[in-house]
This record gives C-alpha cells, structure tokens and sequence, in this order.
C-alpha cells in the first residue's frame, strides 16, 4: 500500500501537503483511526520530507491541523452519537461499568486527552469517548490543541531523525 502512496507523492509532489493532513486526519477520526495506522503518517511524512516534497515547518502545522480537526470531529460525533450508543442493549447491561468510566473521564479529562494523543492504540478513541461523557466542549478544545500541538512537535523531531538516518 505504501509504495502506492509513494508512487502518487512522487508524481504529485504539490498534493503532498493534502496527504499529511489527510493522513493525520484520518488516523486521529474514530472511523477510519481503528484502520488507518499513525505507522502511515509517519512514514508518508518521512517521505515527503526526505524526497524534498515539503519542508518541516510546512509538514508539522499541516499534520497538527489534520490530527486536531480529526479529534474535534471525533469528539463531535461521539457528542452526537453518543446518546443513542448509550441507551442501547449492550450498553444498558453495563451501566455500571460506563458510569464509573464516565466520572473518570469528567475528573481526568483534560489528562486523557494529552495522553490519548501520544498513545497510538487508543488516539482516535478518547475525543470520541469524551464527546460521550459529556466533557465540556471548551475545556476538550484547549486540551487538544496543547496536545495536538505538543504531538506535532514531537512528530517533527521523529522525521528529522529518521530523515537524517535515511540520508
């Protein structure tokens, strides 16, 4: 699948922005963030910036766009979706367990988001769980930014490093 995707950077190299925010967008949202990988994103960003297709200070904001607005919107669907996934069968004969994770996220909220973010399994889960349990909209926005831009950072110095090993 990758050399598909390098194929298409290479022969597009002006769509390599839209790749790694699509990319990052895609491994942050709860849909498609249990299939698409951040192995992917990563390695399309150690592509882009090794091949000369986009700078570092040009793939980090892109990559943290892509992976907040996955989140908001992750966080928004759960929002959305949330209350009919909870008065479902399977969720009422768990009520117990839902309600004790509930107040967990309520008190650690902020927390999880952060270190959801660093979290590979999980990153796409936690906007969606905290939409869910009602976290306040504001409160999620500014943890996911700091998070989101913390992430990026820590992104940015991977491909460099990976960058310079690779030549």
């Amino acid at each position: 699948m990758f050399e598909a995707i390098e194929s298409f950077l290479t022969q597009n190299s002006q769509l390599a922005w839209a790749a790694v925010f699509a990319f990052a967008f895609l491994e942050s949202f709860i849909l498609s963030g249990l299939i698409i990988s951040s192995a992917i994103l990563f390695s399309v960003c150690v592509f882009v910036y090794s091949m000369g297709l986009m700078p570092l200070y040009a793939i980090v904001p892109m990559a943290t766009l892509g992976a907040h607005l996955g989140d908001v919107s992750g966080f928004l669907f759960g929002k959305t979706v949330g209350p009919s996934l909870m008065s479902t069968k399977f969720m009422l004969k768990r009520e117990k367990a839902v309600k004790r994770a509930q107040k967990f996220l309520d008190k650690t909220g902020s927390y999880t988001v952060l270190i959801g973010r660093f979290v590979p399994a999980i990153r796409a889960l936690v906007p969606f769980l905290l939409g869910i349990s009602n976290i306040n909209t504001v409160r999620f926005y500014i943890a996911d930014v700091i998070a989101c831009i913390c992430w990026g950072i820590a992104l940015g110095f991977l491909v460099i490093g990976v960058g310079s090993i690779l030549g």
